[in-house]
């Protein structure tokens, strides 16, 4: 989701902060939004205002100012999720904010019944406590002062719908992870998750349909982005699961052909005509050095040693988990993961393949687990 990040030289409780450069998009023109259409949300707060405050930048400068409070509300929204997950034990990556609000990305999902769903109400509740507060505060605020009534009464307007949002049912919302973490008290996490995923398409659909009839184009990107992120959730939670319990050694192929540095490209395609392989570690006494494919030798002459075009290699330790190994190669875009030990040395690859055929054979092996022959009568 997040292809270009740029960290913060700041962290909130230990916890990286980052911007997706879709927030650096939305931010401005949320600001010239909120600024034009001032008049209209004075109105809504029952703020009066001079006709004279609303020209000039003034609009503009509170629209910045109210847009700002909204994320830094959005970041505190998060920071609920993280620290509710970390008294699970379970730590966050980082906050990202973006182009629809924030994102925690959590290490993983607890596995304690329900902790799902109280780590996704912590959002929502951190919400209605700043909403309540920015009412209170916009209560002691004098009359006079139309801008700090402006921005206490926005950010307390705006703090309760992002709790109200956040609650419906549709993952990757709160309201959608509270739903599979009850559904998941009952029945089998890949079932709830698969329910959870259905409920949300339909949720999305009805987003979709009204933002259509009211002609509202942000609702219609809210409710594309919730099909689709509710389809990748649903995929990655079969990945993990089929993945469970299975480690980049179980998996990895160990008798691995390698070149040595001082072959030459020549030589190196009349090898590769013979076995058939694309790609190859480098390897010197033992050592991994780097790794040489077909595309690295794109304009080298037949002379070029394979010193000259290697590049290097994506190195994993065989006690790896096999979904974090999976998650490397979609990170990196590599096909392949090269297994070395402590000490630097080459003892297997693991491929895109060999991970592929793992899931088929695990996903046939639940499939069949779960047959109704299966069971026996009596039994649980």
């Amino acid at each position: 989701m997040f292809a270009k990040t740029i960290r913060l030289p700041l962290q909130l409780l230990g916890i990286p902060v980052s911007l997706d450069l879709s927030f650096l998009i939305v931010l401005p023109l949320l600001a010239f939004l909120i600024g034009s259409q001032l008049p209209l949300y004075l109105r809504l707060l029952q703020i009066e205002a001079s006709p004279d405050w609303l020209q000039g930048p003034m609009p503009y400068v509170l629209g910045l100012l109210a847009a700002l409070g909204l994320f830094l509300s959005v970041l505190l929204h998060e920071l609920g999720h993280a620290l509710t997950a970390r008294a699970y034990g379970v730590q966050t990556r980082e906050i990202t904010l973006w182009l629809l609000g924030g994102v925690a990305q959590l290490e993983q999902i607890p596995r304690t019944r329900g902790a799902e769903a109280v780590i996704a109400i912590a959002g929502p509740i951190v919400s209605l406590l700043l909403s309540g507060l920015f009412a209170l505060l916009r209560g002691l605020a004098p009359p006079g002062a139309t801008d700090g009534q402006f921005l206490l009464g926005y950010l307390s307007f705006i703090n309760l719908s992002l709790a109200l949002f956040n609650l419906l049912p549709a993952l990757p919302l709160d309201g959608g992870r509270i739903l599979r973490s009850l559904l998941a008290l009952y029945r089998p996490y890949l079932e709830a998750t698969r329910t959870a995923v259905a409920v949300s398409k339909v949720m999305a659909f009805a987003l979709g349909l009204l933002g259509l009839l009211i002609g509202n184009l942000f609702m219609l990107l809210i409710a594309f982005f919730v099909f689709m992120a509710a389809s990748a959730e649903g995929e990655q939670t079969v990945l993990s699961r089929t993945l469970e319990g299975l480690w980049v050694r179980d998996l990895m192929t160990r008798e691995v052909s390698t070149v040595p540095p001082s072959l030459t490209v020549a030589e190196l395609l009349e090898k590769m005509m013979l076995e058939r392989h694309v790609g190859y570690p480098v390897v010197e006494e033992g050592r991994l050095l780097g790794l040489i494919s077909l595309e690295d030798l794109h304009g080298a002459s037949p002379q070029t040693r394979v010193l000259e075009r290697m590049r290097p290699p994506l190195q994993v330790n065989q006690d790896t988990e096999a979904l974090a190994a999976l998650q490397r190669m979609a990170e990196q875009g590599f096909s392949r993961l090269l297994v070395t030990d402590e000490q630097g040395h080459l003892i297997g690859i693991l491929s895109k393949t060999d991970l592929l055929r793992a899931l088929q054979l695990r996903a046939a092996q639940m499939s069949l687990s779960d047959h109704p022959k299966n069971h026996i009568p009596g039994r649980a």
